[in-house]
């Protein structure tokens, strides 16, 4: 009965924290549950099955979203994370049964990390999934990020969850490795609260414009006048958007119907808007003939650069040829589009050359805007740039570089959605855009190290003591 009140409790908690629902807080607490089961004297039969039901669970607001990929493409990948998962708490039992509560206190957020980081990057998908996305709601939790990278929010969500498990189970010999956990919480905390007290004073108005009447024009749009009439319309948007001030304009993903032997044609009305306000735009077009999902980035000097999607969605996309060139602009700019914000190396690369303000025209599937708009922010937190991020049928989102969203709206089903605000502009590049996933890594290689002293350590308990003359 306890495993199952256990598996009830934990699941509910994943499945709030990680999916639609956003209750951040609780992916803090959801495995406490479970890492007391697993510490106490429950068979582990009854630990693997209640793991397993409760991270089951964290994946079922996938059934919310309008696209459900196939069972035999996301049955293996859940089995995947199920079986990760249930690993991570036998690891963790393994390890407090046999070694020192230090080695208890890292063994889960240690072994968990390295799973989610060695499974996404070979991952079509990404960072798609990772339990760091839980807690963006909370910036001040996620500062460390702009240090270390995602993987160490992960880490830390862990990491507080097992302190509070040990501290539950109220054994002596760990009061010094929960008063250690609580201590590097704390201190992730103070770091937070220090970053987003930094002052900001530099700013530009930027502007995020969907309008869904002109999208689907553009989808309609199979001869010149009815692609240059997508970009005439968008034209007068920006220009209304620049009158309210804003000097750096994007558009969402696939916005503008594109047509390779009249492109210079169809880009004259929004080069002709960026000339005469001043602003520079950041277009998304899609093209049939070739098929292709990109955006342009045109300047007040008549200067314009292509972008190329470089990771198209699977099972939706395959008909785009990836792109390879990078997004960085002039002057401490980038564009990037939509799911190229799911790769951390894709944008880190990018942000390595001084990005201090990213335009990411974007496209979700409604419900999920927020749900994926927090992933692209996640990626200005490590790297140190603020972010325009209007999506089809999503959300318009404007965020700062520690994570904070400075102004959102919801797309509207028809006709014009704007968001025009003032944001400050991101430091530059970070520890982390400098030293990438090399947390990630010490995590890989302190799993191995407690799982290899862990074994020592039993084999010299079970050794047999010389019998004495």
């Amino acid at each position: 009965m306890i495993a199952i009140l256990v598996a009830l409790l934990s699941g509910a908690m994943f499945y709030l924290s990680q999916g639609l629902d956003d209750i951040w807080v609780l992916a803090w607490f959801a495995p406490v549950p479970l890492l007391w089961l697993a510490y106490g004297k429950q068979p582990m039969w009854q630990v693997m099955a209640a793991s397993g039901a409760a991270i089951l669970a964290s994946g079922g607001y996938i059934l919310q979203l309008p696209y459900v990929p196939p069972l035999f493409i996301i049955g293996p990948v859940l089995l995947l994370y199920v079986g990760m998962f249930c690993a991570a708490i036998w690891f963790a039992r393994f390890v407090h049964h046999r070694a020192h509560p230090f080695a208890t206190l890292f063994a889960f957020p240690a072994f968990w990390t390295a799973c989610e980081f060695l499974s996404q990057l070979p991952s079509p998908n990404g960072t798609y999934g990772s339990l760091a996305y839980s807690t963006m709601s909370a910036p001040v939790l996620i500062q460390s990020a702009s240090l270390l990278g995602m993987y160490a929010v992960t880490f830390l969500i862990c990491l507080f969850a097992n302190t509070l498990a040990l501290a539950l189970r109220a054994q002596r010999e760990a009061i010094a490795a929960v008063a250690l956990g609580v201590a590097i919480c704390a201190a992730n905390l103070a770091f937070g609260l220090a970053r987003l007290a930094y002052p900001q004073p530099s700013t530009v108005r930027v502007a995020g414009i969907v309008d869904e009447s002109i999208v689907a024009d553009a989808w309609r749009a199979h001869a010149l006048p009815d692609a240059l009439a997508v970009t005439t319309a968008y034209a007068g948007e920006i220009r209304e958007a620049a009158r309210q001030g804003a000097r750096f304009i994007v558009t969402s993903e696939g916005g503008m119907a594109s047509m390779p032997e009249a492109q210079s044609a169809i880009i004259a009305p929004l080069a002709s808007a960026s000339r005469e306000t001043g602003a520079r735009i950041i277009a998304g077009f899609n093209s049939d003939h070739p098929p292709a999902d990109f955006a342009v980035a045109l300047d007040p000097t008549g200067t314009t650069q292509r972008y190329d999607k470089r990771h198209p969605v699977p099972g939706l996309e395959e008909r785009y040829s990836p792109g390879h060139t990078s997004g960085s602009l002039a002057d401490g700019f980038a564009m990037e589009i939509c799911k190229d914000m799911d790769f951390p190396s894709t944008i880190r690369s990018d942000a390595a050359n001084g990005a201090r303000l990213a335009g990411v025209p974007a496209g979700d599937f409604g419900v999920d805007g927020w749900h994926h708009g927090r992933m692209a922010i996640m990626r200005g937190v490590e790297n140190g740039f603020a972010m325009i991020r209007p999506a089809h049928r999503g959300l318009v989102i404007a965020s700062d570089a520690q994570g904070r969203v400075v102004a959102m709206k919801k797309d509207a089903p028809a006709g014009l959605t704007m968001v025009v605000t003032d944001l400050p502009l991101g430091p530059g590049p970070t520890l982390y855009t400098r030293i990438g996933n090399l947390f990630a890594w010490l995590c890989v290689a302190s799993t191995l190290s407690i799982a290899i002293l862990s074994m020592l350590k039993r084999r010299r308990a079970g050794a047999t003591v010389p019998a004495q003359a």
